[in-house]
């Protein structure tokens, strides 16, 4: 029985305790909310940083979407041109190209295997 009181003694100690911190931490954050003056953000200033963004967007698609249609057409154009005027060369590229090929996905599908 006596230690009941003791342990009920202490257990309502710490709850004053923590109930006087809370007490502290709600004063100081209602100080703070006081003190410090909230501004709601104006929503045209966002809707313009978006319309800025997505333009920005459009404006590197069509530069990327140029640079890939020139750099498409200069290789399909030499491969044309290989194959039509130098046929040997084509064909050893191909072959090349196909050994590097497997070569690579070999290596990437066991460095996944292993986990590395």
């Amino acid at each position: 029985m006596a230690n009941r009181k003791v342990l009920q003694l202490e257990h309502d100690h710490q709850d004053e305790n923590f109930l006087a911190a809370v007490k502290k931490i709600e004063d100081g954050l209602e100080s703070l909310e006081e003190n410090v003056p909230v501004y709601t953000p104006d929503l045209q200033f966002f809707e313009h940083l978006v319309a800025e963004q997505k333009q920005s967007m459009k404006r590197k698609l069509i530069r990327d979407l140029a640079i890939f249609t020139v750099a498409a057409l200069l290789i399909v154009t030499s491969l044309l041109f290989m194959l039509y005027q130098v046929p040997a060369v084509f064909f050893i590229l191909q072959g090349i190209v196909t050994v590097f090929i497997m070569a690579y996905s070999t290596v990437s599908f066991v460095k996944q295997v292993n986990g590395t």
